[in-house]
């Protein structure tokens, strides 16, 4: 038995196991993995996502592409942190002084596009990989921030690109087309299996009644809730599907339920997923210098969290949204392998092969028939 496919068959259970965990703890699962696995795998993904020149076409297009990461990271930590300064005992006063003077005009306008800048993020990815040529992309780049610019107002957009976006398009829809790329190119029918598995496990929440009297959610975890703000995203899914009321009460409703316990899900698997495939992918073989930092890091976020939820976050926010955004060229890249005919590879890290490499590789086969 292949590596692949032992890695596959522990995927194919740990969906299962996950699902049972997600119904059993649908809020304390989530809430555990958010503050213990998320922190670590922002890092490890982040360091190994730089090991891989962020999978973007061509080498030479990396420190262009940070610019526009930093750009997007900046607009959206200002739309974050400003307002969380009002939400503190320590930082009200800042706000109050920020909020009477004179840049507070231009900073809300820059809060409000914040909540949808993602949009830039991603779209400016898939112009790196539509056109080689700067020109096109410098103006196809300015096309997008003037459409971002407009649909501001929109609440849809703001939710699509805000709130489901940096959430379940990529805990989720993500990992799903991520899962699919792999299969297709190792050929392997467990592959599949785990993927036709992911999206069974969305009708089996659908269908499975959960009655009334089995919901019992204590005060301490939902304070936590609240304070990660992810009773946003619960309550978004909600109204999106038309299904009970917002507020304390909705909590208790069944189909609020059912949604956590989507969300526990997601966020669960999506971390289990990438720590199993270590010895596949080897986002362990970076710098020991830079492992080091990371696992001095994560435990010092796991104590930020221990010590108050909302600090912990609020801590790891710009880790969080930056692994979000540094991630879309391998989301597009995934996406591109499925309508794209494969050939089986032997290493799983050639899941999307760089095209600089590519270049290098045909380069070397024209010398060696040339016969320099």
């Amino acid at each position: 038995m292949t590596t692949y496919k032992k890695i596959d068959i522990v995927n194919f259970f740990l969906i299962w196991v996950v699902l049972w965990l997600a119904y059993a703890f649908p809020f304390q699962l989530f809430l555990f993995s958010y503050a213990v696995l998320g922190p670590l795998h922002y890092l490890t993904e982040i360091n190994w996502l730089e090991k891989k020149n962020y999978f973007l076409k061509n080498p030479n297009d990396k420190k262009t592409y940070l610019l526009v990461v930093i750009a997007v990271l900046s607009i959206s930590a200002t739309a974050f942190f400003i307002p969380e300064l009002a939400k503190w005992d320590f930082t009200k006063a800042y706000y109050y002084e920020i909020s009477q003077s004179s840049i507070y005009k231009p900073l809300s306008g820059i809060i409000d596009w914040g909540h949808s800048v993602l949009f830039i993020g991603l779209f400016s990815t898939i112009i790196y990989y539509i056109t080689d040529k700067w020109i096109n992309r410098v103006l196809l780049l300015c096309l997008c921030i003037v459409i971002s610019i407009f649909l501001i107002g929109y609440p849809f957009f703001t939710v699509v690109f805000g709130v489901f976006l940096p959430s379940i398009v990529h805990v989720f829809i993500f990992t799903v087309l991520f899962m699919w790329s792999g299969a297709k190119r190792s050929k392997s029918g467990w592959g599949y299996i785990n993927v036709v598995s992911l999206l069974f496990v969305i009708f089996i929440i659908i269908n499975n009644k959960i009655p009334s009297s089995a919901i019992t959610i204590d005060q301490s975890t939902l304070k936590a809730l609240i304070a990660s703000n992810f009773d946003v995203l619960l309550f978004e899914i909600n109204r999106l599907l038309g299904l009970g009321n917002e507020g304390p009460s909705g909590f208790y409703s069944p189909n609020v339920w059912k949604i956590q316990i989507f969300i526990a899900f997601s966020y669960t698997y999506h971390y289990m997923n990438w720590f199993s495939k270590t010895t596949v992918i080897n986002w362990h073989q970076v710098n020991k210098t830079k492992m080091t930092a990371a696992i001095i890091i994560w435990i010092a976020s796991i104590i930020l969290y221990y010590i108050n939820y909302r600090l912990g976050l609020a801590a790891l926010f710009v880790l969080s949204a930056l692994h979000v955004i540094l991630e879309f060229p391998l989301n597009i890249s995934s996406i591109m392998s499925l309508v794209k005919p494969t050939h089986k590879n032997k290493d799983i890290n050639t899941i999307i092969p760089s095209t600089s490499t590519t270049k290098q590789k045909n380069q070397k086969s024209m010398k060696l028939s040339s016969g320099s």
